[in-house]
């Protein structure tokens, strides 16, 4: 079914914008007016077709957080589990959506529910918005009659994976935030108080030292239009990086130099495990075959190592052998989630054992992030003092050795 946007005026006279599904514009309009509104300007919705024509434009421009799907999820497992509707269930969310790509996406799935396809199958036409892992659970639950269930699950599953999105950036904020004012401070001595001292040791003929020649050099720099220059640099390595980083061969060794860097090579490996854990945990609670869950696991992990032992695994296991056996040979797994994940298996807990996996991943991420912040905090004061430290010497070394000099 068209959506509609549109452009009316109410009974106060005041602009109103929105948006509509309806089968022709004829009726949008019909519609309208029955809501007391006058139309001056009505056209269809060219949005889902520039998403078919350029698929990078919903990463870019159609952005729908994953707070937002979050609330959507909870919201309609809700209404539904109230025993109100899919059809209404949904209208009511459109209703109350801010989000004007998000509300389009609900409208266009609205529609199709109407037309007779279930929600899991009206779900897998937006990738974007709902990874597979939702019509995938969402499926078992209608098959099972407890969709609504599934929904809530998936509020839960998301809001775990934003609580954990969240605790590593809030653990990267700090040294970002120290870079960024070292840069200013580095940036205001290099380009307006190390060209006035310039002037005065050229006025004093002042020999000057190697350490202050190279600040100079690099202050000249700054100032002058040669820094033009390392614009195209920068960007030529930008592009270069992009690309390299982009090919599996890049991705796969930018991610095993980071596994190397101490504390920071830890973080990242409990947290692609912790997102594993929870996933799959989710999915083997709720009826999903282990192939399929591991299959769609490999997809949201967004690590190529670890993917690439997912799918290793996934061969082993249809081959006959356990979980536990299939990831033996895996860099990521630690010794630990091995030794629980073949616990499972024998108990017959398999789903179970893998959440609590994620919980006590999810505790040492507190526990990892809790020691980066105390190490990272007198690293880049001592980063900041050495760096001042480095442009004070070039300054006050020559004016301690004009003194020198007068009283010789």
């Amino acid at each position: 079914m068209p959506v509609y946007k549109y452009i009316a005026i109410d009974k106060k006279g005041k602009e109103v914008k929105g948006i509509l599904d309806s089968t022709t514009i004829t009726q949008a309009r019909r519609i309208l007016r029955q809501q007391n509104l006058f139309v001056k300007t009505i056209e269809e919705d060219i949005e889902k077709r520039e998403r078919e024509l350029f698929p990078f434009l919903s990463k870019l421009i159609y952005r729908i957080s994953r707070k937002e799907v979050a609330l959507f999820a909870r919201e309609l497992g809700t209404l539904l589990d109230a025993g109100i509707p899919l059809d209404r269930s949904l209208q009511n969310i459109i209703e109350q959506t801010e989000n004007i790509y998000l509300k389009k996406a609900l409208i266009e799935i609205k529609s199709d529910i109407l037309e007779g396809n279930s929600l899991s199958k009206a779900l897998r036409k937006h990738p974007q918005i709902f990874p597979e892992i939702y019509p995938n659970l969402i499926e078992v639950g209608e098959q099972t009659g407890t969709y609504e269930r599934s929904l809530l699950r998936l509020a839960d599953l998301e809001e775990s994976n934003l609580k954990l999105k969240n605790k590593v950036i809030t653990a990267l904020f700090y040294p970002m935030i120290m870079l960024f004012f070292l840069g200013g401070i580095m940036i205001f001595l290099l380009s307006v108080v190390i060209p006035q001292i310039q002037e005065m040791f050229i006025q004093l003929n002042v020999e000057l030292p190697l350490i202050t020649k190279i600040v100079i050099g690099i202050s000249n720099l700054f100032v002058s239009w040669k820094l033009i220059i390392i614009i195209p640099i920068f960007i030529a390595f930008y592009y270069y990086f992009s690309k390299w980083y982009n090919t599996e061969k890049g991705r796969i060794q930018l991610e095993t130099f980071i596994l190397k860097i101490p504390l920071l090579g830890s973080l990242l490996k409990k947290v692609v495990l912790a997102r594993f854990s929870r996933n799959l945990g989710v999915m083997l609670e709720n009826k999903v075959n282990l192939i399929s869950a591991l299959q769609i696991v490999s997809k949201i992990v967004d690590h190529k190592i670890f993917e690439k032992e997912i799918i290793k695994a996934i061969d082993k296991i249809k081959e006959g052998s356990k979980i536990s056996e299939a990831f033996m040979d895996s860099v990521i797994l630690t010794y630990m989630v091995k030794g629980m994940l073949s616990a499972g298996e024998s108990s017959d807990s398999l789903a179970t054992m893998v959440l609590k996996i994620a919980d006590i991943l999810d505790d040492e991420v507190d526990s990892t992030i809790q020691r980066f912040s105390t190490l990272i905090e007198p690293a880049m004061i001592v980063l900041m003092g050495g760096m001042i430290a480095i442009i004070m010497s070039a300054i006050l070394l020559p004016i301690y050795n004009l003194t020198r000099y007068i009283q010789i």
